[in-house]
C-alpha cells in the first residue's frame, strides 16, 4: 500500500515534530478559562478539551 505522503494528499508530511504536536494540540489560556466555565467536573473539563482540541 502507497504511503499517504506518496498519494493525492502531498500537503501531509511524513513526521510530525513533538513541537509542532504541542502547538496545535495544547489547548490555550482562553481555551481552558471557557472550557472550565463551561464543564462540570474535571473528567467533563478534559472531554470538552479533547473535542475542542481534536
Amino acid at each position: 500500500m502507497t504511503s499517504i505522503e506518496r498519494t493525492a494528499y502531498p500537503r501531509f508530511k511524513p513526521l510530525i515534530t513533538a513541537h509542532e504536536l504541542h502547538l496545535f494540540f495544547s489547548p490555550t489560556r482562553d481555551e481552558l478559562e471557557w472550557a472550565a466555565g463551561a464543564a462540570d467536573g474535571d473528567e467533563h473539563l478534559l472531554a470538552l478539551l479533547l473535542m475542542l482540541k481534536s
